[in-house]
């Protein structure tokens, strides 16, 4: 009884010591590919910038383009991640993420319009700026405790 008592026990701790190894192995990737799409919001971002340096409204466009793509299905992929970035109140980090990613959507599509309508530099700079910004206050109010 006690052999088949013990065998049971650790069959169960083998169990959850390979859900615990999936969980953070999810997480892992979970953070990879955050950063990832971070990594393509920066290029987006450098892109634009440096078109607006040098009237150069293709790369503005190109930047336009990959900052479209990185936050195509933003929150989808990346929502419970997120959500661990304030464990005391994933709700929170969503509504945050949700609110910044709208901003983006609103700036990025001004951009846009700027590039291709009126072609002013100056609109451009302030879109720029305001994307900026949101990535900025995102970050500060959700990766406090990311750079561990």
């Amino acid at each position: 009884m006690k052999k088949v008592l013990g065998i049971i026990i650790a069959s169960i701790m083998a169990v959850s010591a390979s859900s615990a190894e999936e969980v953070i192995d999810n997480d892992l990737a979970s953070t990879a590919r955050l950063k990832n799409t971070m990594r393509k919001f920066a290029t987006g971002l450098d892109q634009i910038q440096k078109g607006i340096i040098y009237n150069d409204r293709d790369k503005i466009e190109m930047g336009v383009r990959v900052l479209r793509q990185a936050r195509k299905n933003f929150l989808k992929r990346h929502g419970e991640i997120l959500k661990k970035q304030k464990p005391g109140d994933p709700k929170m980090a969503m509504y945050m993420a949700k609110k910044s990613a709208e901003r983006i959507r609103k700036l990025v599509k001004m951009m846009s319009a700027e590039v291709h309508n009126t072609h002013d530099f100056s609109k451009i700079a302030a879109a720029y700026t305001g994307i900026f910004n949101q990535c900025v206050g995102c970050h500060q109010k959700l990766r406090k405790n990311y750079a561990k």
